[in-house]
């Protein structure tokens, strides 16, 4: 078959053409008229580096990054965490929950279903004695006089039957239970346009509108070798898109920023009871060594400490670090044994020179706060919940072994030091007698001073990185989108529509044709 003899006989059928293509075009018009057009608003955020950004090892591994992207190797950040993090159920639901996304209405406005939303909702539904996992369906008809009618009553996938009169800003009994009908500050302006409307009214499952809004979120990196995500969703209506982002970034900072303070209380705390024991054991000791003066009217004996602090300042210096980290140790164990279930986390920036155990605590503290997190918004029942409480028991286990070990060791370097003193002791003992008593309380005092300020820069590191730590993110660009709407395309419906119009036609023709050869 030629092409010639194609077009005469697509010519001769120009009667099959005209009726796909009429049936298709007023199919796309259709389609047109009943679907409602969604838009797409999209936000930037920075991720801020957690170290500070300003450091020595903020700014090497800055650099690393930078080489690792020239060699081509994708250097893992917390950036995707946080991606994470922000996408998930938890911080949706309260999305959900702030908004009231669990409860939709839509009226028909010709073929086209549009939803209802702040200046076009007159009035609002609570349903007091639904949970979470109940849903609800029924119509209102409203009327200008704030008279309504509720009918099609639906709970779950049972239909209930009946019809419910009320009056706005009441609550009327309904066979699903009590229903609260408010008016918005918009009623007079809608009623008055409309006169009376009807409304469907959607209360869906907390959890089914959680994956809803799943499915319309997108957050995704702008670029592997940068720290800035990109958040998008599409909606019916462009105004609730962008307060839907916006609400996300609120509660993922607010989240954020609950899980800094806690662990940064639980430091805080863990400082402030270990200073007010030091300070009692301080105010003893100075009032001890002005007793002992005063009682023995000691001469000065400035020289002969000041020699023996030359000989002995090799033996001082390590009793000071030895205690400092004894100390340390035996009280992070024993606030370990003392938090063992309540869940709470553990002080994880106090530990001097262990970087093992250290790392071992941020770790249980991140699933401890993932639990907890998980534990809220379910129950500790949740199978999930207590696996974790399983592998969190096995953490704990595992620091109290590796403080035990750390706490062994101390000791031992500790008697040796111990043993060092004890020979640069003998080396006075031609001292007078009240030097030789008055002198192991100085230096005591001075080792638990030292442990003092210590103690007292800790909690003052922890303030300011609490301050300097407030937020983790800097909005780059604000919720925004095109005017136009990104589905239904109206140009490329209808295009897509004429080519199905011409191309069903020549397709049966082209095969008649063949099957006649």
């Amino acid at each position: 078959m030629d092409l010639k003899s194609y077009i005469n006989e697509c010519k001769k059928h120009w009667r099959w053409f005209a009726a796909t293509l009429a049936t298709t075009l007023i199919a796309a018009i259709l389609f047109l008229l009943m679907f409602a057009p969604r838009y797409e608003r999209s936000a930037t955020v920075l991720i801020k580096d957690e170290n500070g950004g300003g450091g020595l090892l903020s700014s090497m591994s800055s650099n690393m990054g930078m080489l690792a992207g020239l060699a081509g190797i994708n250097i893992a950040s917390n950036v995707s965490n946080e991606m994470e993090i922000m996408s998930s159920p938890a911080l949706l639901m309260e999305v959900v929950n702030r908004l009231g996304l669990d409860t939709r209405y839509a009226t028909y406005d010709g073929l086209m279903k549009r939803d209802l939303w702040e200046e076009t909702l007159p009035v609002k539904l609570t349903f007091p004695k639904l949970t979470d996992k109940d849903g609800a369906y029924l119509k209102m008809d409203l009327r200008q006089d704030g008279t309504f009618t509720l009918y099609k009553m639906r709970k779950n996938k049972d239909k209930l039957s009946g019809e419910v009169e009320g009056k706005i800003n009441t609550v009327c009994q309904t066979p699903i239970g009590p229903v609260s009908v408010i008016a918005t500050k918009y009623f007079k302006k809608v009623m008055d346009e409309k006169g009376e409307m009807t409304i469907r009214i959607t209360k869906e499952k907390k959890y089914d509108q959680v994956e809803r809004c799943m499915e319309q979120l997108d957050i995704d990196l702008t670029d592997d070798q940068t720290s800035i995500i990109h958040i998008g969703y599409r909606d019916q209506i462009a105004e609730r898109a962008e307060l839907i982002i916006n609400t996300l970034i609120n509660v993922y900072q607010e989240a954020w920023m609950n899980d800094k303070k806690n662990t940064a209380n639980i430091s805080t705390q863990f400082i402030n009871e270990r200073i007010k024991d030091i300070e009692q054991e301080l105010s003893g000791l100075d009032k001890d060594i002005a007793q002992f003066k005063g009682s023995n009217l000691m001469p000065d004996y400035e020289e002969a400490a000041k020699m023996f602090m030359t000989n002995a300042s090799l033996t001082y210096e390590q009793q000071v670090k030895v205690n400092n980290q004894l100390y340390m140790m035996e009280q992070m164990r024993n606030q370990v044994n003392h938090t063992e279930g309540t869940n709470q986390v553990l002080p994880a920036n106090l530990l001097p020179d262990n970087e093992n155990v250290a790392k071992q605590i941020n770790e249980y503290n991140k699933l401890q706060l993932q639990r907890n997190q998980m534990a809220e918004n379910s129950s500790d029942n949740n199978p999930l919940v207590k696996d974790l409480d399983v592998q969190l028991g096995s953490m704990r286990k595992a620091i109290v072994n590796s403080l035990d070990h750390c706490v062994a060791q101390l000791r031992a370097s500790q008697k040796a030091v111990n043993r060092e003193d004890q020979k640069l002791k003998q080396q006075i003992s031609a001292a007078p007698s009240a030097v030789t008593k008055v002198l192991p309380a100085e230096r005591q005092h001075k080792i638990i001073e030292a442990l003092y300020i210590y103690l007292l820069e800790k909690r003052e590191e922890n303030s300011l990185t609490q301050i300097y730590n407030s937020q983790n993110l800097r909005i780059v660009s604000p919720p925004m989108g095109k005017i136009k709407p990104v589905f239904p395309k109206k140009g490329r419906t209808l295009a897509a529509a004429f080519l199905l119009g011409l191309c069903i036609p020549a397709c049966i023709i082209y095969m008649r044709q063949r099957k006649k050869e």
